[in-house]
């Protein structure tokens, strides 16, 4: 995950807040917290394997890389899906350094919906990890031979969220079709340039579907922080309070720009029908250019209806894109709670789209 706003300076980050649109979402259900163990399992199942066993997965460590692709599609076909490896080639610029020229892979699967007219959801989330950089928000600037994260929080709790929605959704007849899709350099260097999977990936799609045949997009994006810990890095966004994210651990955020408000507030509702978490609903006009969260940005700038879940990344946990990004760190069954909340939320949406399209 990134806020590209932090290389906007404070002066903007001060303009920008004040006029972000925000909107609290509260459960409607029971406080009873469901039996998640099973996904519970699964889920650290996939973390483990991603920043334990393989670790550091980028570009600048081939290796890992092809490791987590292979654990991806291995895991799509015990599904019963047939993955697609969608690969691409790094441009020339100074920034990538070693990475120029090389071959990146997203990696895509689709359960088609029974209303063959009906526009596709995609939810999709990077598998890559930070490389190893002068801080832990610089957005340009390699440093060979420094290490990376391991990527627990970001990304694998996005990556095994996805993985498990797609175990959900594998045999579940739904109107409208959902696409699963896992990522390749959304961390910089690549972020907001054409090396970005999601930008490739929504270029391709936008071709072969057309705007008009997508419902929206959303990306599990760092997800498993929820329990208190000590957090500087929050110091470096002090009035993000005013943007409607208080300095507690006991929510989930949907955050967009103005292109996906009405899309994440319509999601919003559903999730907290189903679920025991309050959800943020954070909008920022889309002409503010600092603002980017994630892989949703690529989708945005073809106007199609995007935001990301979140657990707000660093404004709740100093351990992002630092080496201590373990998976022990991680709150298995809250995390597990907020992806059984999304897979309703996912079979709603995709039972009652017609209702949600602008």
């Amino acid at each position: 995950m990134n806020r590209h706003i932090l290389t906007t300076g404070l002066s903007s980050l001060l303009a920008i807040l004040p006029i972000a649109c925000t909107q609290l979402f509260q459960p409607c259900g029971s406080g009873h917290i469901p039996d998640t163990h099973s996904l519970q399992k699964n889920l650290k199942g996939h973390i483990y394997t991603l920043a334990d066993t393989i670790g550091e997965r980028n570009l600048y460590h081939e290796e890992a890389n092809r490791k987590a692709i292979e654990y991806i599609c291995g895991e799509f076909r015990r599904m019963g899906y047939e993955p697609e490896q969608q690969p691409f080639t790094v441009g020339k610029e100074a920034r990538f350094g070693p990475a120029t020229g090389k071959t990146a892979v997203n990696i895509e699967v689709r359960r088609p919906g029974t209303d063959p007219e009906a526009p596709w959801l995609i939810v999709g989330a990077h598998y890559d990890t930070r490389a190893g950089m002068k801080n832990w928000h610089s957005m340009n600037g390699l440093i060979p031979g420094k290490t990376g994260t391991p990527g627990a929080n970001d990304n694998g709790s996005g990556v095994a969220a996805v993985l498990e929605l797609a175990r959900t959704f594998r045999h579940l007849h739904t109107r409208n079709g959902i696409i699963f899709v896992c990522y390749a350099n959304e961390e910089p260097p690549f972020f907001q340039t054409e090396a970005m999977g999601s930008r490739v990936h929504a270029g391709r799609i936008v071709k072969e579907l057309g705007c008009d045949n997508i419902l929206g997009m959303y990306t599990p994006e760092t997800l498993g922080c929820y329990s208190p810990r000590v957090n500087k890095k929050r110091k470096t966004a002090m009035v993000a309070g005013l943007s409607g994210l208080p300095d507690r651990c006991d929510y989930v955020a949907f955050m967009t720009t103005n292109t996906g408000r009405d899309f994440s507030r319509r999601c919003a509702t559903l999730f907290t029908e189903q679920c025991r978490f309050p959800v943020r609903s954070v909008a920022f006009p889309y002409y503010t250019k600092g603002v980017a969260w994630s892989d949703d940005w690529a989708y945005m700038k073809h106007g199609i209806p995007a935001f990301a879940v979140t657990d707000t990344a660093y404004l709740r946990s100093d351990d992002y894109h630092e080496t201590s990004d373990t998976p022990e760190k991680i709150d298995y069954k809250e995390y597990a709670e907020v992806v059984r909340g999304l897979a309703k939320m996912t079979y709603e949406l995709l039972e009652g789209a017609s209702e949600t399209k602008n």
